[in-house]
């Protein structure tokens, strides 16, 4: 009779534990399913569906590695530099002062660093196409932050 109570005492003690595991884990911020603005790593892994295209020249562009080092860096001046001069960037709508960007990455996308800074500064990102399918421009809206009024902005 003693052994079964030993026996039952340790699977409780076992459930117990993985029950406040289980708990503590819930609580944390790792199990998000959407990352926090300014906590996404340069080289985080894009959804498939950011600034997706079927054009081919496109894809390889944003997808090829580049190095980028930004110290305090202005966002307008980042789309109006090197690596991410070659496409065309319109801010629908803009914070009231541009942040100050900061980033040292080698072997970066352009794809993930957009999804970087998009995050990073609260911006939402999308693709305009010409109409034959050839990408054009990225359009950029400040999401807010959130004690702001929703409404539709001009394209």
């Amino acid at each position: 009779m003693l052994i079964l109570n030993i026996k039952h005492l340790k699977s409780l003690i076992k459930f117990i534990a993985l029950a406040l595991l289980t708990l503590s884990l819930s609580n944390c911020s790792v199990l998000d399913q959407n990352p926090k603005p300014g906590l996404v790593e340069p080289r985080a892994a894009v959804p498939v569906d950011f600034l997706f295209s079927w054009h081919k020249p496109y894809n390889k562009w944003m997808d090829t590695p580049v190095r980028v080092y930004y110290n305090d860096v202005s966002l307008e001046e980042i789309f109006k530099n090197d690596p991410l001069s070659g496409l065309s960037y319109k801010f629908v709508k803009s914070a009231e002062t541009m942040p100050l960007v900061s980033m040292d990455s080698m072997g970066i996308t352009r794809r993930q660093l957009l999804w970087a800074i998009a995050h990073d500064n609260n911006l939402h990102m999308s693709l305009r196409s010409l109409p034959n399918g050839q990408p054009s421009q990225i359009l950029i809206r400040y999401r807010g932050t959130g004690s702001e009024k929703s409404g539709k902005d001009e394209v």
